[in-house]
């Protein structure tokens, strides 16, 4: 969810998003839980958690799927953080979204049996209100876009701070909850 918005499809109209999107409909959609945020004050932070379920039970669709995100996921993030300030008559300033590198738990090699864990950085330099964010002119947004991908389903959470604010142990946690929920209820 961008800006408060729950949407029956994540990310925006532009040609890298279709190609997600055909791939993500090709598996049947069957439900999504999308709406809850949860917010910090002090710092203006926000997460956002959504789960989205498939019926498609061909595991090669949801190869296909993670393949199309991993190829365009920078071009579909930066395109939809575009128009969702356009849907909102603002002109987006300079918007990067970077795949983070490194382990999520250092030290440990990867579990055959977890889901694959996808995270982009987004850093937004526009305005959050007109005339300035809420901490003043010049202030930087991030947005930590994290996926959690599993056999019918896939969980995405974003967290949404300012600039400067190290969330990397925060993230760690919250894929460590998501991979101890989804295998509890995989079993």
């Amino acid at each position: 969810m961008l800006n408060n918005v729950a949407a029956s499809q994540p990310f925006g109209d532009d040609p890298a998003s279709a190609e997600v999107e055909t791939c993500r409909v090709a598996r049947q959609v069957t439900a999504v839980i999308d709406g809850q945020a949860f917010r910090h004050r002090d710092s203006g932070g926000l997460c956002v958690v959504r789960a989205e379920y498939y019926a498609d039970p061909d595991p090669s669709a949801a190869v296909r799927h993670r393949e199309a995100w991993m190829d365009r996921a920078e071009e579909v993030l930066d395109a939809t953080w575009r128009q969702r300030w356009r849907e909102r008559d603002r002109q987006p300033a300079w918007i990067e979204a970077r795949w983070v590198s490194g382990s999520f738990v250092e030290g440990d090699a990867p579990d055959l049996d977890w889901p694959d864990v996808d995270w982009l950085r987004v850093e937004d330099h526009t305005p959050v209100a007109p005339g300035g964010a809420v901490g003043g002119p010049g202030v930087v947004t991030v947005y930590q876009h994290v996926t959690v991908w599993a056999a019918h389903c896939q969980v995405t959470v974003v967290i949404r701070h300012p600039l400067g604010l190290d969330l990397d142990p925060t993230v760690r946690a919250a894929v460590g909850s998501i991979r101890g929920r989804l295998a509890r209820y995989s079993g």
